[in-house]
């Protein structure tokens, strides 16, 4: 998108276990000056307040009404989906309803309690979408192939990779992207990226993108970023 752009494609709010409205998450991004806001509540976990099947088709026609009323900022209806099939049933997915959104993020991608992308391709390519791992620990999770190699895998699936600023996303004192950066660095071109800030509890983390943006600026991938 560029460097005029200011993109937060991650954030919940009371449609699933976020302390705000919509319209709170939306004013709040405008009046920071975002150009884009992604709503990405969570969908059918039992892992935390979460919104069923049923709810999905109101939540996107909420957050497309929004749109009229906050012209200046573009908003975006997503979701986040547990990979864990004991919390999350993968199967029963609402598919044509998920194919009416931007994007959706998926969380413990190769991890022990989610799925692996290759157990997940026959759900991404049931998707429209653009799909993205949110919070990944790039560097542990696919830690044994080298940068390029990682890459390569990684576009295979056609998926995004998010750079996630939340506190509880660090190991070792680091963010997760912070101890990644020589893979970050090799999805140039190959690799679309997002940011997302992860806002449940607090106002301020929907604009919380100075970091972040420094990074993508440090590891020329302004010119990758995903919007949908």
């Amino acid at each position: 998108m560029g460097a005029d752009s200011l993109i937060n494609l991650h954030t919940h709010t009371k449609f699933s276990d976020g302390d705000f409205t919509p319209e709170q998450i939306v004013l709040t991004a405008e009046a920071n000056h975002l150009t884009h806001i992604g709503i990405s509540d969570h969908l059918m976990t039992t892992k935390c307040n979460s919104l069923y099947a049923s709810e999905l088709e109101n939540y996107i026609n909420t957050l497309r009404e929004l749109q009229d009323h906050y012209p200046r900022v573009e908003i975006l209806a997503g979701v986040e989906i547990d990979t864990n099939q004991k919390r999350c049933d993968l199967n029963a997915l609402p598919i044509d309803l998920l194919n009416t959104l931007v994007y959706i993020l998926f969380e413990y991608v190769e991890m022990d309690e989610g799925t692996s992308l290759y157990d997940l391709e026959p759900l991404l390519c049931q998707l429209e979408v653009p799909c993205g791992l949110a919070h990944n620990d790039i560097e542990k999770n696919f830690g044994p192939w080298p940068p390029d190699s990682v890459a390569d895998h990684i576009a295979e699936f056609g998926v995004f990779v998010e750079i996630n600023t939340a506190w509880p996303y660090k190991r070792d004192g680091q963010m997760y992207w912070e101890k990644a950066e020589r893979y970050f660095r090799e999805f140039h071109g190959k690799v679309l990226v997002s940011v997302g800030t992860d806002a449940h509890h607090s106002l301020p983390e929907v604009y919380n993108l100075d970091k972040a943006y420094r990074f993508l600026r440090r590891t020329n991938l302004l010119d990758d970023l995903v919007v949908g």
